[in-house]
């Protein structure tokens, strides 16, 4: 039997999240692998989320709180790298939940196969209360870092990974739209193999009030333009992963032709970003219209390139009508 002395940080961000809170942190602390140091932080929530945290630290003395004033995303998830003493990290938002075994079959795998990180499937909760299985990656259960850019190019989140903390230990978040791309793409390129658990076992709840998920624009975002998938793109050019730089490239031009959606809602855009954006989605407009999007979607783009004016009052009487 393997040896399970080995500790698990789990780190929590927390944030409004009260009507979800208790059903995530009960899936950890009840796990069958009980070596855990669980820390939560709280960025100073209004509702009773903090409240939550601190009933349930003083329950269970595996669990650490945080509580700081309005930083974001980045800097909750950072706040480990002070006082995390585990081996092992693993990040879960407060709003989702884990299967019970989850870091028990997670420890095995990654110990077994002498992995750097492994990585779970997961299933996604719908708006009328169904799930549905995400599966992303191959049959295989071990990738090279290049394999999972393929397979995970646009599904590269934190939450399904358990990291050795070995390599993450100096490698904060940065604050930006997909921000977990820039930060698995950092990671990709410093380890050497990857272990997959062909099951599904984390519970993602997609929320709408999410930070990640608002439609505005913010400069930001600009962030992950430059240091997440242009870099990705350039990796992929480099190493002549042809296929997954065409693919990175239409991924870009969708993320591209979003934003420009949201800056059709902002009153008073900056020009400045409608023109950067643009030219993006122009000079890849050819490779855009052989991908497989839907017609329509090719279509809007096309309006976007040539007539913004008459694509932002499009998108903008689109999105009246479905509000």
């Amino acid at each position: 039997m393997i040896n399970k002395n080995s500790k698990i940080s789990v780190i929590i961000p927390v944030y409004n999240v009260e009507q979800y809170i208790r059903q995530c942190l009960d899936s950890v602390v009840n796990q069958t692998y009980k070596n855990l140091e669980i820390i939560l932080v709280d960025d100073w929530s209004t509702d009773n989320s903090w409240k939550i945290c601190d009933w349930y630290a003083k329950k269970d003395k595996r669990i650490k709180v945080i509580h700081q004033k309005n930083a974001d995303l980045s800097a909750a998830r950072n706040a480990w790298l002070k006082i995390a003493t585990g081996k092992y990290i693993w990040y879960i938002d407060s709003d989702d939940y884990v299967e019970i075994d989850i870091y028990e079959k997670l420890y095995d795998l990654i110990k077994s196969t002498n992995s750097d990180l492994v990585i779970c499937n997961w299933f996604i909760w719908k708006k009328d209360g169904s799930r549905v299985k995400n599966e992303r990656f191959p049959d295989k259960k071990i990738i090279t870092p290049d394999e999972a850019l393929w397979f995970f190019y646009k599904w590269m989140y934190v939450w399904n990974k358990l990291y050795k903390a070995d390599i993450i230990k100096n490698l904060e978040f940065v604050e930006t739209f997909a921000q977990d791309v820039v930060y698995n793409f950092t990671i990709f390129q410093k380890i050497k193999k990857i272990a997959c658990l062909n099951e599904c076992k984390y519970y993602y709840r997609y929320n709408e009030k999410s930070r990640q998920h608002t439609k505005k624009f913010r400069k930001n975002r600009y962030i992950y333009l430059e240091n997440g998938i242009n870099k990705e793109i350039s990796y992929a050019h480099e190493k002549k992963l042809y296929s997954l730089e065409k693919k990175l490239i239409n991924a870009r031009s969708e993320i591209m032709l979003k934003w420009l959606s949201y800056l059709a809602l902002d009153k008073n855009p900056d020009t400045k970003d409608i023109e950067k954006l643009l030219k993006i989605m122009r000079d890849n407009l050819i490779l855009f219209f052989k991908s497989k999007w839907r017609f329509a979607v090719k279509c809007f783009a096309l309006i976007v390139c040539f007539n913004y004016k008459l694509a932002s009052f499009l998108y903008k009487l689109i999105n009246k009508i479905h509000l």
